[in-house]
């Protein structure tokens, strides 16, 4: 084979090799799925004991159940984000616990964001987490990186630590985790819209389920 014959070989694998990396991360981030598939419906619905955000009255509601060490749930967090600064109080935003074993950090995560909002700022803490995943998901001193993040948001730090120990919030987890076992739950994130689970792959998929909810 002359060289220019190899050249464009070499091209051609590379190029091969770079799409299945790239169909690899989107596969591992997003599941295939029909836009707006129905796959089940919520078991469970919101109480006044969930994390959630936005108007009661709010004519759509989504629901998700996430692990703040899941990347996909990183990956989507920036679509829920632009969908609520696009919709306002249109739409209310549903945050339940389903802390993934495979992640080291998954739990006491849970508890930080909760013992947050202990003194208000569950949805700082929410943001802060999955804005800075790659760093604290990486690191040895997990409970220091905690505490910093909840001096950055403004809560005071002594009753931030106390309260990571607090029953209570382990108890609260654990119901989220129960209520996504009997929703058989498979991953994260898993979300349900006005109580219809749904599969999206990008924000304009997910802001063409809203809308439609919205337009009935």
């Amino acid at each position: 084979m002359s060289n220019k014959g190899k050249e464009i070989l070499t091209w051609v694998v590379l190029a091969i090799g770079l799409s299945a990396i790239v169909a690899g991360i989107y596969g591992a981030v997003a599941q295939p799925g029909e836009i707006g598939k129905e796959a089940g419906s919520l078991v469970a619905p919101v109480t006044a004991t969930d994390k959630t955000k936005g108007s009661a009255a709010a004519k759509v509601t989504v629901v998700e159940y996430s692990d703040f060490e899941c990347p996909a749930c990183s990956y989507f967090y920036g679509m829920l984000k632009k969908l609520e600064e696009e919709k306002g109080d249109a739409v209310r935003i549903v945050y339940r616990h389903f802390p993934l074993p495979r992640h080291r950090y998954a739990r006491i995560t849970a508890q930080a964001a909760e013992a947050a909002g202990m003194q208000g700022k569950f949805w700082e803490m929410h943001d802060m987490l999955f804005e800075k995943q790659k760093e604290w998901s990486r690191s040895e001193d997990i409970q220091g990186i905690l505490i910093g993040y909840a001096s950055a948001i403004g809560i005071d730090t002594a009753l931030f630590i106390n309260d990571l120990k607090r029953a209570d919030i382990d108890e609260k987890i654990d119901r989220d985790m129960a209520l996504g076992v009997e929703q058989k739950i498979e991953g994260t994130p898993t979300f349900f819209l006005n109580g219809n689970m749904i599969q999206f792959r990008s924000y304009e998929e997910l802001k063409q389920l809203v809308e439609a909810e919205l337009s009935k």
